[in-house]
């Protein structure tokens, strides 16, 4: 554990050093994949985009409003878009990777330094958190 991140050592009292995963060759680390599952076509109507073993977790500190706000924006209104645009199986990883791609390719940084800026301004003269 570090100051900056409590959550960093996480991944290493999670997993058994003695267990090997199945799916990771032991020599490269890298996942093995059957020749039939790679041969098979996907359809990225149905098919997701990546696997979980490729997601990586984080932990987001953020009040508990903010939070709320944001998975209801995230299942009622991205999601909703998604199943009307004729996705299927769709995966809170998928809708979290396109949202953080857009806030880095859209270059948001303004935006976001605005909204940071509003939120230390409501902060200071209210008193509170």
């Amino acid at each position: 554990m570090t100051d900056n991140d409590p959550f960093a050592d996480l991944g290493e009292t999670l997993e058994d050093p003695d267990e090997e995963s199945p799916s990771a060759d032991s020599t490269t680390g890298e996942s093995q994949t059957s020749t039939s599952e790679t041969d098979q076509p996907t359809d990225p109507m149905t098919d997701t985009a990546f696997s979980y073993e490729a997601a990586q977790q984080r932990p987001f500190y953020a009040r508990a409003s903010t939070i709320d706000d944001f998975d209801s924006w995230l299942n009622y209104e991205l999601e909703r878009e998604l199943n009307e645009r004729g996705y299927q199986n769709i995966v809170v990883r998928e809708m979290t990777d396109a949202l953080l791609r857009t806030i880095v390719e859209e270059d948001l940084v303004e935006d976001v330094a605005q909204r940071f800026e509003s939120a230390r301004s409501d902060t200071s003269e209210t008193g509170s958190e």
